[in-house]
């Protein structure tokens, strides 16, 4: 069984690539040698040659500095003898100066790519780490969430257990309060996940659309009794599934906070040209024309604007729709707000069907 790892294999495929243009660098010199030793006249043509191939083969992929100083070492005792032999006398030693000054550009352009392949080092470290920070936190915003949600069922199922045995409207009041400050918490829990999930570093797959649109829709229907409508063209999108359920669930608490019984919550897509066009509606009092502008970016100073949708006992911290403007930046997008055919509040996730930034 071999005992190569991913990471060595890569290591040594990268050697396998980097000598073999070594070698393609040194064959190449040997041509050039050959054709200076042929036509002495115009050795000064193949001679640069040798240097030129350098500079850019080296550039492509470096070699270890003990392959190239042998190379280099080599190269120029061969050429440099050459060079003698064909000049002899003083001139000689005018042209065997040109030697150190080529070895000393070979240099500066070694110099130059280890620092790039030590940047570039440097960047892909960082990047592993940052994805492996990611992951942990995802792991630990999933494991936390799990972990309060748990004794939040079973304290609400405790709490309604002893409102059916209770007949005083005093203690009935003090439940439902309870009840409603345990819904708070395990909303609160909800979006801490999704925060998360947001931020998060993820792979992106082919989503259809409408099916994500079903699934949300299935999961909120069960929490909250409104009515429901999916409306969607067969669309696809290449994106995180999910940060995409985060960023619909994320758009819905908001109709849902904002909305009875009675009301409507429409979830809807569709392709318009390269984008994919993703809103909710909904039925409820809807923004205020100063929360509009400044969700679409239209006020004086949208940065410092609430996300919510007005100063009421209903709105919440506002960091969700703001992370999701935020990540719909960062993959190219962008948010729109307004009012809804249905009267109430409508948010619209219009997004490229590729993704094109991360």
């Amino acid at each position: 069984m071999s005992s190569l790892t991913p990471t060595s294999t890569e290591h040594v495929i990268d050697a396998t690539r980097s000598h073999r243009l070594f070698l393609s660098w040194l064959a190449f010199s040997m041509l050039c040698v050959l054709a200076m030793w042929l036509a002495p006249s115009y050795e000064v043509v193949p001679y640069h040659a040798i240097w030129i191939g350098f500079a850019l083969l080296y550039g492509f992929e470096p070699w270890s500095m003990r392959v190239t100083a042998v190379g280099l070492a080599s190269v120029c005792v061969v050429s440099g003898a050459l060079l003698a032999y064909h000049l002899g006398g003083e001139e000689a030693w005018r042209e065997l100066f040109e030697i150190p000054l080529m070895l000393l550009l070979c240099g500066l352009v070694v110099w130059h790519v280890q620092r790039r392949e030590s940047a570039l080092r440097t960047v892909n470290s960082l990047a592993r780490e940052r994805i492996a920070t990611a992951a942990a936190r995802e792991r630990l915003g999933r494991l936390t969430s799990h972990e309060i949600r748990t004794p939040l069922t079973v304290a609400g199922c405790y709490v309604e257990l002893l409102r059916r045995d209770e007949a005083d409207p005093a203690r009935l009041r003090d439940f439902s309060m309870l009840q409603d400050e345990l819904a708070r918490i395990e909303r609160a829990t909800d979006r801490l996940l999704r925060m998360v999930q947001l931020h998060d570093h993820l792979p992106t797959t082919r989503i259809r659309v409408r099916a994500a649109l079903e699934q949300t829709v299935d999961r909120w229907s069960a929490v909250a009794r409104r009515t429901w409508v999916v409306e969607s063209t067969d669309c696809t999108l290449e994106a995180s599934p999910e940060r995409l359920v985060a960023c619909l669930d994320t758009l819905v608490e908001n109709a849902v906070r904002y909305t009875g019984e009675e009301d409507t919550v429409r979830l809807f897509a569709s392709e318009e040209g390269a984008e994919v066009v993703i809103g909710v509606a909904d039925s409820g009092p809807g923004f205020t024309p100063e929360l509009i502008a400044s969700l679409n970016d239209e006020g004086p100073n949208p940065a410092a604007a609430p996300a919510g949708r007005s100063s009421d006992p209903l709105s919440q911290t506002g960091l969700g729709l703001g992370l999701v403007q935020e990540i719909l930046k960062a993959r190219g997008g962008r948010l729109r707000a307004g009012r809804s055919d249905e009267g109430g509040a409508l948010l619209v996730l219009r997004l490229p069907r590729r993704r094109t930034v991360s």
